[in-house]
């Protein structure tokens, strides 16, 4: 009962700003904030260490609430009131995070800041409250967005929405940028999350971006100040990262990043470099790219996940990172992609993959290869369709040292995800 009261209460505040919007003084702007998202998953393989059968699902995430600025003569204070509402059904992902039982509808987002200018323009940004936070390109920390379901026990629950991540927010944030001039950013951080899966990680993180020409570099520190349980690795880590972007010219672009990770048992690393070239005089203008990333033995991925920049950033493979490993860690990947728009509102892709296991001695052999095929169709400024289909193509199966149940035959995958942001 309480979950549904919020519920109205949010949406009725809305209603009466919508209603009201004329009688607000010129100063102050407020907004709704509507994201509904409805997915239906598909694998015909298991990764749940019980089953040999298939997997149907659905996930379902929506979140509202209002956004609000208000004006003042040196700069603008900003905040926001966001619930998220979360599910799934069927029988659960294809890794047995999720039950198919989840049900959850919590706060999910709340914030006070102030900026001294418009959010292009202003040098000086600073926010206190539970939002979702990424640092650089996300490669460490991209939100809190682990979400489990029943699956590995209900003390881990967060509703549910496992693949769509339907929590991102940390639980209290402190964030400041401060842009030092026309070449020089900084960015500084306090996280503490309160997400079980994540061991309820409390860190603060600083990052340094450069810009120079066509050039941009960037330095992060990032340490964890506490955790739930200390006897596991994550206490006291740390890292220090360093990267680089560069626009050679019009067509080719290049960046790379090396982690460097402090650990009480010794230290890890993991690093990434990447090219694209875009076929500006093709038509369509396909863009191709390749990049391979290593991740050590040990290393700790911490908050890593998906980004604006799409499919293929973080989470690499739609089954190999979301549900049959690797995720991240003791790993060689090899991703090829290939996209374009053929129409303003119809983007296509595909990706490839090669994965290879660094450390087999521990019986564990996560090789694989795998391509996933999507698009990406807008058909109206608020609409998003997006359907994906992957096969995934293990070297060993879970008898042998992977994670695939029954045979190690190819695993096709399918998705459609449904998205109204208004």
């Amino acid at each position: 009962m309480k979950k549904n009261i919020f519920s109205i209460a949010v949406l009725t505040a809305m209603g009466s700003t919508a209603v009201n919007a004329q009688a607000l003084p010129e100063q102050l702007t407020v907004k709704p904030v509507i994201d509904l998202t409805a997915a239906t998953f598909y694998s015909d393989k298991s990764y749940d260490g019980m089953t040999t059968d298939s997997k149907s699902w659905q996930e379902v995430v929506a979140k509202y609430g209002v956004e609000a600025e208000y004006k003042l003569d040196q700069g603008t204070l900003y905040s926001s009131l966001i619930a998220v509402s979360s599910a799934t059904f069927g029988d659960g992902d294809a890794a047995g995070i999720t039950t198919g039982d989840e049900r959850k509808t919590s706060l999910e987002q709340w914030n006070l800041g102030w900026r001294n200018g418009s959010v292009e323009d202003a040098t000086i940004d600073a926010s206190i409250g539970r939002q979702k936070v990424q640092i650089a390109d996300g490669f460490l920390v991209a939100g809190d967005a682990l979400n489990f379901g029943k699956g590995y026990g209900d003390e881990l629950d967060r509703g549910g929405a496992y693949y769509l991540a339907a929590r991102q927010s940390f639980d209290m944030t402190a964030v400041l940028h401060y842009q030092i001039n026309d070449a020089l950013k900084t960015h500084w951080y306090y996280l503490e999350s309160s997400n079980k899966a994540q061991n309820e990680a409390k860190l603060w993180s600083a990052d340094f971006e450069y810009q120079y020409a066509n050039s941009d570099f960037g330095l992060t520190y990032l340490q964890i100040t506490d955790v739930a349980d200390k006897e596991t690795q994550r206490d006291d880590l740390k890292d220090i990262a360093v990267r680089a972007k560069k626009q050679v010219n019009e067509q080719l672009a290049l960046a790379a990043e090396y982690v460097h990770q402090d650990q009480k048992q010794g230290n890890e690393n993991a690093w990434y470099a990447s090219a694209q070239y875009t076929f500006d005089q093709v038509k369509y203008q396909p863009t191709l790219g390749y990049r391979f990333s290593s991740f050590s033995e040990q290393y700790d991925g911490l908050f890593y996940g998906n980004t604006d920049a799409g499919f293929g950033t973080w989470f690499q493979g739609e089954v190999a990172a979301n549900y049959s490993g690797p995720y991240s860690t003791n790993a060689r990947i090899h991703q090829l992609s290939l996209q374009g728009s053929v129409q303003e509102n119809l983007h296509l892709g595909v990706l490839g993959y090669k994965f290879d296991t660094i450390d087999k001695s521990s019986g564990e052999n996560l090789d694989g290869a795998e391509v996933d095929l999507f698009a990406v169709w807008s058909p109206t400024q608020n609409v998003n369709v997006i359907p994906l289909i992957g096969f995934y193509k293990p070297k060993k199966d879970v008898n042998n040292g992977g994670a695939q149940m029954g045979d190690k035959d190819t695993n096709t995958y399918a998705q459609l995800i449904l998205q109204y942001v208004y």
